[in-house]
């Protein structure tokens, strides 16, 4: 294959993970009105772990013991933006968590700077600047204040940051399945204590058809195909593409809670449009030293 159809094929795959993202929102609204939050996410990871390690179990072998624990670290940090995207899930609108989420293209060349010591470009800046400004409108009430749900998700977007930066200092060199089998899995593990810990019910009693697709969808299509894609075509194509392509993200998520029957106002779209131009700022208008970040 050639590598103009190569960067093709990989944008598309990257594309359809997008697809998968946002289709979640609305679904794992539902699902946890059904079931309790962490019993949802650590079946949801142990499917995608149990998915991953076929795939990745003689690779683990190639991984050292420092890269184990980094897998850890950034297992730690998924697990909080996942936990805190999806109880504010429960508290807000799906359109709203898909177009907060993507604050995270944002928040990461600001980090950038104290974290990897690499200053953040003129457009991140103003790309903060529209963001914050679509944050403001999308989360608009007479008297102004940010609901618990909204605030949730915006902290989920920056956990997702530390994330992508944790991937741009700890991965190279290692096997991108094998660190992502040790992530998952640890999601698994941290959710299954935490759901030990406070859930009265740990184990889903309600497998309506609703919390099944839901399962399927997020486990198999949204973690463990989308790690899989992340990790093996994403190098075929520029990060800045690849983060670009990311922004369909928040789209998705908005159009599928449209379908399920989501209304959002003028101003709420407005301010969709104003975090996504953000994203897009932050990615197009880079550096001088042509430094990216954000590849996994």
């Amino acid at each position: 294959m050639n590598t103009h159809r190569r960067r093709h094929l990989a944008e598309l795959l990257l594309a359809s993970v997008t697809l998968f993202w946002g289709a979640t929102f609305p679904l794992v609204k539902t699902a946890v009105s059904e079931v309790p939050v962490l019993s949802f996410l650590w079946v949801r990871f142990a499917l995608s772990a149990g998915l991953l390690a076929l795939f990745s179990s003689r690779r683990l072998l190639t991984l050292e013991a420092r890269d184990l624990g980094r897998g850890v670290v950034l297992g730690v940090l998924l697990f909080l933006s996942y936990l805190l995207q999806t109880l504010g899930l429960h508290l807000t609108t799906a359109a709203n968590a898909g177009f907060l989420t993507g604050l995270n293209v944002v928040w990461v060349p600001l980090l950038a700077g104290p974290l990897l010591g690499k200053s953040p470009a003129p457009g991140a800046r103003i790309g903060v600047a529209a963001a914050v400004t679509g944050l403001f409108l999308l989360t608009w009430h007479t008297p102004w204040r940010l609901e618990a749900g909204d605030a949730l998700v915006v902290a989920c977007s920056v956990f997702v940051a530390f994330h992508i930066l944790g991937l741009d200092a700890w991965t190279e060199g290692c096997d991108g399945r094998a660190l992502a089998f040790v992530q998952i899995a640890t999601m698994a593990v941290l959710a299954l204590g935490a759901s030990l810990m406070v859930d009265p019910v740990t184990w889903p009693r309600r497998w309506s058809p609703t919390v099944l697709a839901a399962l399927g969808i997020t486990a198999f299509f949204a973690t463990a195909y989308a790690f899989w894609v992340q990790t093996s075509f994403q190098r075929w194509t520029t990060p800045t593409r690849a983060a670009l392509i990311y922004t369909l993200e928040p789209v998705f998520a908005a159009a599928f809670a449209t379908l399920a029957g989501e209304r959002l106002s003028a101003l709420a779209w407005a301010g969709g449009a104003l975090v996504i131009l953000g994203m897009v700022l932050a990615e197009l208008w880079p550096a001088g030293t042509g430094e990216r970040l954000g590849e996994v």
